[in-house]
């Protein structure tokens, strides 16, 4: 892809980019899901007040945790993890997993501060941090680019502003969002798939909770690979806007300059997951 997306910052004119055949969740991962395998870690976890069930999706999960959830369901699922802590792709052997319980029943998360054997701060890093291999058939997070391409409806040159529609009297057909005149924590998330999907028939990529990405925060220009930025950063990517976000926040071409470190847990940021189709 060279031609561009009209406002988007990741379809640059003159950036090389070559989206793989993947498989897409068509929803984010729901507090059931995650709960199969994950606790939630810090003093915080689904309320009411922020919307709770089996059916709504995740939240107050940090980057760290999302990737030990992708890696643990791949090993639930007989799929090859993606993720790595040097050679080690089982996260209860990772530095510094918070675990809770034993055996068949023991429940997983990340470190509940920044901690530098998971992130890759550049190359005087010694820890390395968490590296993914994407020729891996299990679980994952988008690159920033993927997650893009997905919202998009799978076309790069989709003029849409938001994931499913570009006229903003349908916006609310598609994406729970902070409508004009609600106070920004009015209300809390809602159950997934309740709204309709984009044209790949994935639900709620605009709105509901952010999403994490695979990628580091900075600013992209054509020399970008593909993974997304490579260089000294603590923080990572999310896009898509939640129920708190208004429609601007929501739209498919904006990045938050709020920068969130893989640590953070927050009430209105969840994932999706991916594979790289064989």
């Amino acid at each position: 892809m060279s031609d561009g997306v009209a406002d988007s910052e990741v379809f640059l004119r003159g950036r090389k980019l070559t989206i793989s055949a993947l498989y897409a969740s068509d929803h984010e991962v729901t507090q059931g899901e995650y709960e199969k395998y994950c606790k939630y870690g810090g003093d915080e976890a689904p309320s009411d007040m922020c919307g709770v069930g089996a059916n709504y999706p995740a939240y107050y999960v940090s980057w760290y945790d999302a990737v030990v959830y992708c890696n643990l369901r791949s090993k639930a699922e007989g799929l090859a993890p993606v993720y790595k802590i040097g050679s080690e792709t089982n996260p209860a052997n990772w530095p510094d997993i918070v675990k809770e319980g034993e055996g068949a029943s023991a429940k997983y998360c990340g470190p509940t501060f920044e901690n530098s054997k998971w992130d890759y701060v550049g190359d005087s890093d010694t820890d390395g941090g968490v590296t993914q291999d994407l020729r891996a058939n299990g679980y994952r997070l988008p690159t920033e680019a993927e997650w893009e391409y997905l919202a998009r409806d799978g076309s790069a040159l989709s003029t849409n502003k938001w994931s499913g529609t570009n006229e903003e009297s349908e916006l609310s057909y598609y994406a729970w969002y902070k409508k004009d005149g609600e106070q920004a924590n009015g209300g809390h998330c809602y159950e997934i798939a309740k709204k309709k999907p984009n044209g790949l028939g994935l639900y709620d990529m605009s709105g509901n909770v952010w999403e994490w990405c695979w990628d580091l925060c900075a600013d992209i220009s054509v020399t970008t690979p593909e993974t997304g930025f490579v260089g000294e950063s603590s923080y990572r990517r999310v896009r898509g806007g939640s129920r708190y976000t208004d429609k601007y926040n929501c739209s498919l071409f904006y990045r938050t300059s709020y920068m969130f470190y893989a640590c953070h847990r927050r009430y209105e940021i969840g994932f999706r997951v991916v594979r790289t189709a064989q």
